[in-house]
């Protein structure tokens, strides 16, 4: 049984991976090269299928769920319900689609802020070893397992892997990992040292000015993101503090002459305001700082 599933999920992949290179090819070609960055281990066409065929699943379980939700609960004419569960199918399949499509994409951003994050504190260790005079090599093993500074680590083992496993020397293989990594200043980081090691250049003085060039930029961007949350606490003062105060300041005199406020009593748009409205414009506010700010 579990078979026959694995093979029509296989077949349906190929059929609508078939279907998206001959319909989506013009759209999604820019994908290809995300996927390879990304490091997802998938091929470009099986991408393609799955995201065809996850999307049409769930526009045809939206359309079904639609269908016979509304004929049980709405005593509406056939036409509704159908066109209501084809405008559901229709969203739910572009939904999935788009998140799909742009999930390479989003992990290619998320790993560039971790790179350019944790740059300046990786090149300085890298300066730092490489004052005993140890090869590069050496340098790449040695921080490949250090957690704390997150992709970067990963590029390093994909640098350790190429040498280990493929046979790669150091320049190719840094040189791969350079031409896939997201973070363009990472990229150069790493054809710097493919320069220094191949013109037989001082790699320690190298990391050393890197190292301070990286962790001069981290503090500039830094005080550069302190500023901004400088203009957003004067934001959050005066929209959020002072205006709700502003507002039961307001509601409380009128509650003492009588009135409503758009056909709802006194009261009952206090609570709406305090329990409802204000909470929810701090969670907002809350959820635009967590991913507005800067990986750094």
């Amino acid at each position: 049984m579990q078979m026959s599933l694995d093979k029509f999920y296989n077949s349906m992949v190929k059929k609508c991976g078939r279907i998206g290179a001959r319909y989506l090819s013009r759209y999604t070609s820019p994908l290809k090269e995300e996927l390879l960055k990304s490091n997802l281990g998938i091929l470009y066409e099986v991408y393609i299928g799955k995201m065809v065929f996850y999307s049409s699943a769930a526009g045809a379980a939206a359309f079904a769920g639609v269908f016979f939700l509304f004929s049980a609960l709405f005593n509406v004419p056939l036409w509704m319900i159908a066109l209501s569960a084809l405008v559901g199918g229709l969203a739910a399949f572009f939904a999935v689609l788009f998140v799909s499509y742009s999930y390479p994409f989003q992990l290619l951003s998320s790993k560039k802020s971790s790179i350019e994050g944790n740059m300046p504190f990786a090149i300085n260790h890298m300066a730092a070893i490489s004052s005993s005079g140890v090869p590069p090599f050496v340098i790449f093993k040695l921080l490949m397992d250090v957690k704390e500074y997150g992709e970067v680590s990963n590029e390093f083992k994909r640098i350790v892997r190429n040498i280990d496993a493929f046979g790669m020397d150091v320049g190719t293989a840094v040189r791969n990992v350079a031409d896939r990594t997201p973070s363009e200043q990472f990229r150069q980081f790493l054809y710097g040292i493919i320069s220094t090691i191949t013109t037989g250049g001082d790699l320690k003085r190298y990391l050393e000015n890197s190292g301070k060039d990286a962790l001069f930029d981290y503090k500039l961007k830094r005080e550069k993101y302190l500023q901004t949350l400088s203009t957003y606490a004067d934001f959050y003062t005066a929209v959020l503090i002072a205006a709700p105060l502003f507002f039961v300041s307001i509601l409380s005199v009128m509650s003492l002459i009588g009135g409503s406020v758009g056909g709802l009593s006194i009261t009952t748009a206090m609570r709406l305001g305090i329990y409802l409205l204000i909470p929810l414009l701090n969670s907002l506010f809350i959820m635009f700082i967590h991913y507005t700010q800067p990986k750094i």
